[in-house]
């Protein structure tokens, strides 16, 4: 390969990886997971073919990264930034079209059937109960959006909006590190932040996803605000601070923790312009009053807000005032079984995402020790790892209190937009960067792959299943493949389901609801074997397409 210049070398690499994506489109078939065969799941069933695409097109971009110098710079600004989107789509997207596994399609297409409830009704308020009464910008938005595109729900839920969502999070967060970081170390710190992110940004279409297309650009306002002095920008990150509560209050503690610690060293950096905070001040005023007073809209938002803090004062009494709490449940009385789980399936996916997201954060600790041991921080460094540390204590708090697993899912991906800046200044500055930046990668690639992967175990729908939820959905049965989205669908979409109320107390068993079985309660078959007997035994059968099928013993045909 000495012969090849480097840009010749790139193209190729990227050109191949292309081909053997299309390839694997073509050719590659994975009806449904064999996790007793194949306990790492997708990641162990996929070909050889699958890891030397990704990792060409790891190369392509790594490639033009340690050749900067001598790379032609008009190539540069193109196959870097096609590399870095194709790889993002190899390692997140091409599971969707090489098999007829539909990866995330389960929780996905649970929340997305609340759009159409929101859609149907015209009011979050008519929902009580579900996730768009307490989080209801999210659905909005998911709303709004999908009347906009000329796509069908199913594509629009299943393919594009997992994947234009996650996107702009990730060019937002490119954009942030562009503040800090000049050509080439953005591009790599660009390339190491979709990696190790891998497992923990939201692939699917959820409240939480949409909640992070506002917290993105609410970080990178801070970075502006920071590096730029832009003080007039104050008043518009406080419009999006206030937009995210509606979204998500976990979102809405994040971006209030980044607020406050933007503002602790915004005075350090200068060009403190009072006027703007004046405004930003009576916004914040005006923002909250409309919130809790009189927008029926933020009710269910404000409602989780009083519940969670509820909670933290709640776990507070228990450390601190024993005696004070009598019966506490939290989350956090659940730790050992949260983290290691009895299924040895789903706890490769919970160590995975724990190895995978430590190595970063500590990381990204380290090196910022480091950093202030040899006096080598600035205040744009400091900035970086007191918003991130910040975040990182805020959400374990929630967690704590409300949802062990979003730790997992939402402090790590924020941390990782600051922590990003320290590891790449501190590799640089140590001249260790080039030497240690691609072994990085390597070991992260196939970690990263494996921890979104076996998520993607338990909310997989194979296609056999995937069109039996379908089709069930016209006669108004949820099933566990697509939960309620085709009921909603269809009633929004005014066509009438013949079977309504008549098929109630559905049982669903077969291949693709064992393999829920196995994920989540171990290999032992016992349980499964027995609620299977019974619905072949005691049930009316009236459905199987061969992955799963359906049973009830309620069927009234008077109705």
């Amino acid at each position: 390969m000495r012969f090849l210049k480097p840009e010749t070398l790139s193209v190729i690499l990227f050109a191949g990886a292309i081909e053997i994506s299309l390839f694997e489109i073509l050719n590659v078939s994975i009806n449904n997971y064999d996790l007793l065969r194949y306990p790492f799941g997708l990641t162990q069933e996929l070909p050889p073919v699958f890891w030397i695409g990704d990792f060409l097109c790891a190369f392509a971009i790594i490639i033009p990264i340690l050749q900067y110098q001598k790379f032609d710079k008009k190539l540069y600004n193109k196959i870097v930034p096609a590399s870095l989107v194709f790889l993002i789509f190899n390692s997140f997207f091409l599971f969707y079209f090489i098999n007829p596994v539909f990866v995330l399609a389960r929780d996905e297409l649970g929340h997305s059937s609340e759009v159409f409830l929101l859609l149907a009704r015209h009011s979050t308020l008519m929902n009580p109960g579900l996730y768009q009464a307490y989080y209801p910008f999210g659905f909005i938005y998911g709303a709004i959006s999908f009347l906009f595109s000329p796509l069908s729900p199913t594509t629009y839920f299943i393919f594009y909006g997992p994947f234009i969502f996650p996107l702009i999070q990730l060019i937002t967060g490119y954009a942030f590190l562009r503040l800090f970081l000049k050509s080439p170390f953005s591009e790599l710190g660009f390339l190491v932040m979709i990696i190790a992110s891998m497992p923990f940004y939201v692939a699917e279409w959820s409240p939480q996803l949409m909640s992070y297309n506002l917290l993105m650009p609410a970080f990178l306002l801070i970075g502006l605000i920071i590096k730029n002095g832009g003080s007039r920008l104050l008043p518009l990150l406080v419009v999006i601070t206030g937009l995210t509560g509606l979204t998500d209050i976990g979102t809405f503690g994040s971006s209030v923790t980044a607020l406050i610690g933007m503002i602790a060293f915004y005075r350090k950096i200068g060009n403190f312009n009072w006027k703007y905070v004046g405004y930003s001040s009576l916004l914040t005023a005006s923002i909250y009053i409309y919130w809790v007073f009189f927008n029926p809209l933020a009710q269910g938002a404000q409602g989780g807000a009083d519940l969670l803090l509820g909670r933290l004062v709640t776990l507070l009494e228990s450390i601190f005032i024993p005696e004070a709490t009598k019966n506490l449940v939290l989350p956090s009385s659940h730790l050992a079984s949260t983290f290691i789980p009895s299924s040895p399936y789903h706890f490769y996916s919970v160590i995975s995402k724990l190895i995978d997201g430590g190595i970063f954060l500590a990381s990204g600790i380290a090196s910022f020790i480091l950093l202030l041991k040899s006096r080598k921080t600035n205040k744009f460094l400091w900035m970086a790892f007191a918003v991130g540390l910040s975040l990182i204590a805020m959400q374990s708090a929630l967690g704590l209190a409300n949802n062990i697993s979003n730790v997992l899912t939402r402090m790590i991906p924020q941390a990782m937009v600051f922590f990003t800046v320290i590891i790449i200044v501190y590799l640089q500055q140590k001249k260790l960067l080039f030497k240690i930046a691609p072994f990085f990668l390597i070991l992260l690639i196939p970690l990263a792959i494996l921890g979104y992967a076996m998520i993607a175990t338990s909310e997989h729908s194979p296609e056999a299943a995937f069109m039996g939820g379908e089709l069930l959905g016209r006669y108004g049965v949820s099933s566990d493949p697509t939960y309620e989205f085709y009921v909603t669908v269809y009633c929004y979409e005014g066509h009438e389901i013949p079977t309504q109320g008549k098929i109630s107390g559905v049982n669903f068993g077969g291949p693709y609801i064992e393999t829920l079985s196995i994920y989540f309660n171990g290999p032992n078959l016992s349980g499964y074997d027995t609620y299977y007997n019974g619905i072949i035994e005691n049930d009316t059968v009236f459905f199987n397409s061969g992955e799963m099928l359906a049973g009830t013993l309620l069927i009234n045909f008077n109705k």
